[in-house]
């Protein structure tokens, strides 16, 4: 397990989103994820986003406005991404 919470739990083979609305994503189909920033201005707080391709469409993996946070889920996507790129030998 590469990170859990509330809101997410990434793991090596899947990125199951918790809240709020429950979905499970299967990381041997996630591709290009990118981040996207929301709302920078005065009286905004600022969100962090992280979408990809998954099959054919463009999804939301991970959205917060805490900046904490969101860095650890995005460490432990590319941890996760990167042991999918390179399993480890049994």
């Amino acid at each position: 397990m590469f990170y859990r919470s509330a809101d997410i739990l990434i793991t090596s083979t899947h990125v199951v989103v918790l809240q709020p609305d429950p979905i499970r994503f299967d990381l041997e189909i996630i591709q290009a994820p990118y981040i996207i920033r929301h709302g920078r201005g005065i009286g905004f707080r600022t969100g962090h986003e992280i979408r990809a391709r998954y099959e054919a469409a463009d999804v939301r993996i991970f959205y917060t406005t805490n900046s904490a946070t969101f860095g650890a889920v995005r460490r432990a996507l590319i941890r996760a991404l990167e042991q999918r790129a390179n399993p480890l030998p049994i």
